[in-house]
């Protein structure tokens, strides 16, 4: 009985020890602990109107991946931003809202694309202005984009 006690720590040991191996030798994780008296080192604000302007949206029929600009208005580097996305069909009728936080590096005045995974994932549908495919039918949309929140590193 003792044996199987003793056999059984050995393996327990080993398999503990054996989830910190790299490829490389004598490397190995390093582990943090989340502190409680961390603080916050951005300021998170709804943005007024004029502060961050959103164009140049696109998503072709059969893409994984949607993409448009983000224009920072402010006085201040954009670090993150929430847009709200309202997909839209031909009638106006509401296919699908998602909120996206998209963390950017967006100095003041200047203009960033940003590209995130598209919410087609069947990539049946396509963006209205982004022209009717040659090749392949699809279902045309529209959106409205409004951005939520913006996160600005604390001065």
């Amino acid at each position: 009985m003792r044996h199987l006690t003793l056999i059984a720590l050995i393996i327990l040991g080993t398999l503990a020890a054996g989830a910190d191996r790299t490829t490389r030798k004598n490397l190995r994780v390093k582990r943090t602990t989340a502190r409680a008296d961390t603080t916050a080192v951005a300021d998170t604000v709804m943005p007024s109107a004029g502060m961050l302007i959103v164009s140049g949206y696109d998503k072709p029929l059969r893409s994984r991946r949607e993409s448009l600009f983000v224009t920072n208005r402010s006085n201040r580097t954009l670090k993150a931003v929430t847009l709200r996305i309202t997909y839209l069909d031909a009638d106006g009728r509401q296919l699908h809202v998602a909120d996206r936080t998209l963390n950017t590096d967006i100095p003041a005045g200047e203009t960033r694309q940003l590209t995130f995974p598209s919410w087609d994932r069947q990539m049946t549908f396509y963006y209205l202005l982004t022209g009717k495919p040659r090749t392949a039918d699809g279902s045309p949309y529209t959106v409205t984009v409004l951005p939520v929140t913006a996160v600005f590193p604390r001065r």
